[in-house]
């Protein structure tokens, strides 16, 4: 004999109340396993940090700034003359950046890091007759004194010592005891032998060769009137960052190039000025390059991927609710609950497996075994073969379509929003011809639990 219609609908709305429940519950496994991504992430933070601080961390070459000490006369109230001492800073007219990278990686345990090793070539020349424009004399110059700055953020990663030949004389840089205010200034070479009073009015050319090690980033902010950049790299997914874009660039899939090229016009700090200026201060804002990191970390994929845990559970779910309602069966809310639990610990296998063996391969096993585990399972409650191959499909198609939205980095939104309304017009275009008021009646079948 059928149930009443009104407790024809009661059971199956208390059913569908109970799956709600179950799917809210499930959500404290779900919430211990984010709590154990968060704690690997600050494995891996650690792990980063020490080998940042081992091998370099981001990295900014500034300059080069050829600075020149110079004598005035002046006089005290008295009317007694003295000498003081003055500095003038010269940028270079037109400067050169070449920049080759090479990245690598390096590990602390399960944990690896990108790092890279940059051949960096500077070549410019800085117009000497700046200094009349100043109202400089030759004679007031102490051209013993000359030096010229270079700046590098993480110096103690520099892996030889750089040289700058100037004017046709090698120069090693050395560690600067005096720096330029404000501006990045670790390295100088003295050019005191180099630089004569013939050389008044001339041009000085510049050739700088460095080798430095880092992580993280490669900037620069080539201080001078003009100014052109490359950077040739074997880093596939490049983040190009700071004040300005490259002008071109190519990625491919073995690395990337690009090219930059820089005024003067878009910087407060002149090409030559006496003592300190106030743009000395805010110059490093100009710096742009290039990032050297993973595009999706590791755990960020996985962070990710249970964000969709209540999507994937919830439709579990929705699947064998409605083989209760079609096929007339009747599972027990603690078989929902196992199967929600299967779905919860593909996270947990896919974020232990894919600590060693990479996230594509420790997800096709993580989804693989808690499909079978599912469908086998399935096998056991439900009574026919077919419905087994319905569910089998259903977790298939969950699983396949959650990778796919990992995996689309840059549709990541899009395609879990078309997903989801397909999903959506599936179920609706499937049950629209279920009475729901009949459903749950008594002439279900008891599915088979043995």
């Amino acid at each position: 004999m059928k149930l009443p219609i009104n407790a024809s609908s009661r059971s199956a709305t208390i059913k569908v109340a109970i799956i709600a429940v179950l799917t809210l519950v499930l959500l404290i496994p779900l919430g211990m396993i984010e709590g154990v991504i968060v704690d690997r992430q600050q494995n891996e933070s650690v792990a980063t940090a020490d080998i940042r601080t081992s091998w370099g961390g981001d990295q900014a070459v500034t300059g080069p700034v050829l600075r020149l000490t110079y004598e005035i006369e002046n006089k005290v109230v008295y009317g007694m003359p003295y000498a003081e001492e003055r500095a003038v800073h010269l940028l270079a007219d037109e400067l050169i950046v070449d920049a080759v990278v090479d990245t690598d990686v390096r590990y602390r345990g399960i944990h690896e890091v990108p790092v890279f090793s940059a051949e960096v070539g500077i070549k410019g020349k800085v117009d000497l007759s700046e200094l009349a424009r100043l109202g400089i004399e030759a004679e007031q110059v102490r051209w013993n004194d000359a030096t010229l700055f270079i700046g590098v953020s993480d110096p103690k990663s520099i892996s030889r010592i750089p040289v700058v030949n100037a004017g046709g004389t090698s120069v090693d840089f050395v560690a600067s005891r005096d720096g330029i205010a404000g501006l990045a200034s670790e390295l100088s070479a003295p050019l005191g032998k180099t630089l004569a009073d013939g050389q008044w009015g001339s041009e000085l050319d510049l050739d700088i060769s460095l080798a430095l090690k880092g992580s993280g980033s490669l900037l620069f902010l080539p201080l001078a009137e003009n100014a052109a950049v490359t950077m040739s790299a074997d880093w596939a997914s490049p983040s190009f960052t700071g004040r300005q874009l490259p002008a071109t660039r190519e990625i491919r899939e073995d690395g990337f190039d690009a090219a930059w090229n820089v005024t003067s016009l878009g910087r407060l700090l002149p090409t030559a000025w006496v003592g300190d200026h106030a743009a000395q201060h805010g110059a490093a804002d100009d710096a742009f390059g290039a990032r050297f990191m993973q595009p999706v970390g590791l755990y960020q994929l996985i962070d990710r991927a249970t964000k969709y845990a209540v999507l994937i559970v919830g439709l579990t779910f929705v699947a064998y609710f409605l083989m209760e309602v079609v096929a007339s069966l009747r599972l027990h809310p603690l078989q929902y609950l196992l199967v929600g639990l299967a779905n919860t610990l593909f996270y947990l296998l896919l974020l232990s497996l894919s600590e060693h063996t990479g996230f594509d391969l420790a997800y096709a096993i993580s989804a693989l075994a808690s499909a079978a585990l599912i469908a086998g399972y399935s096998a056991a409650i439900l009574l026919r073969r077919a419905q087994v191959a319905v569910m089998a499909g259903v977790l298939t198609g969950l699983y396949t379509f959650l990778y796919l939205t990992l995996k689309a980095e840059n549709y990541a939104l899009l395609a879990g929003s078309i997903g989801l309304w397909v999903v959506l017009a599936s179920v609706m275009y499937l049950t629209r011809r279920i009475n729901w008021y009949a459903a749950g009646s008594g002439g279900q079948k008891q599915a088979n639990v043995d």
